[in-house]
């Protein structure tokens, strides 16, 4: 499954909005994207506890362990955190929504991306988005490379048709 984000464009920055549903209920969904043990399954590992106003980090089998910081937290409703880069901090929120009896909606933005680096970051959710769908369906995870690799080169040729 190729999930294609709304894209903005804003001077140098950029914004990707992943929205995805599924046939589970929102209690199931917010347990997939908090629990710690669910997020390691399909994401990465959270190292710490996230609490509001506080730092935690992701450890991605990369070796990458970038260091993260809570704003906010609605349970079962949504939550964002700061995730820095080189060039500013960006910014990722969360949103969990009933969709009826067994239906939900995940909405996952990642906003103050630097433009150069949205392809890149935007095919990682992609990738990370499809591998939470074979989560919550049971299936076998897909090839997170594989996924990865095709969105950021439709990713970036959308990008360059945005910005002109």
């Amino acid at each position: 499954m190729m999930l294609d984000p709304e894209i903005r464009l804003d001077d140098d920055r950029a914004e990707v909005r992943f929205t995805q549903a599924w046939d589970t209920d929102a209690a199931d969904l917010w347990d997939a994207v908090t629990d710690p043990g669910r997020l390691a399954r399909w994401f990465a590992e959270i190292v710490g506890t996230p609490r509001v106003g506080e730092e935690f980090a992701i450890r991605f089998d990369d070796g990458d362990v970038p260091h993260m910081r809570l704003r906010s937290c609605d349970p079962g409703v949504g939550y964002r955190f700061t995730w820095p880069m080189a060039q500013g901090p960006t910014e990722v929120e969360v949103e969990v929504h009933p969709e009826g009896p067994g239906r939900s909606r995940l909405v996952l933005t990642h906003r103050l991306l630097p433009r150069e680096k949205a392809p890149e970051y935007g095919a990682g959710w992609a990738a990370y988005v499809a591998h939470l769908g074979d989560h919550l369906t049971g299936g076998e995870a897909g090839d997170w490379w594989a996924h990865f690799g095709a969105a950021r080169t439709r990713l970036a040729e959308r990008i360059a048709a945005l910005a002109g």
